[in-house]
């Protein structure tokens, strides 16, 4: 587990990854545990317009969903960034999976 945590936090180091951390005294961001989601949105052509049009994949329980409407496209983007400001910044976040790996390593 320790060489995990360690892993995660170094990739958190290159430029195209941002890793946080949701800590547990932060609880629901939104009132309610929130199943997994991906938004998929899609590079620009040379006149400025979207390839295609942004898409959310989610998952529950009862399978998998892909979402292209506009309104719920924003309804889990504004979900996304009412958890991402529940979060710790990306400095602190790594600091954090870099203790607690410490801590795993101390527990052997």
């Amino acid at each position: 587990m320790a060489a995990q945590l360690r892993h995660v936090a170094n990739l958190s180091t290159r430029e195209n990854i941002e890793v946080r951390v949701l800590p547990f005294r932060a609880g629901f961001p939104l009132g309610m545990p929130l199943t997994p989601f991906i938004i998929f949105q899609f590079g620009r052509d040379a006149r400025g317009k979207l390839s295609e049009p942004t898409v959310v994949f989610a998952e529950s329980f009862a399978g998998a969903m892909y979402f292209e409407r506009p309104t719920e496209v924003r309804m889990y983007r504004e979900a996304f960034g009412k958890v991402q400001l529940a979060t710790l910044d990306p400095r602190p976040s790594r600091d954090m999976i870099r203790e607690i790996a410490r801590e795993h390593d101390s527990d052997r």
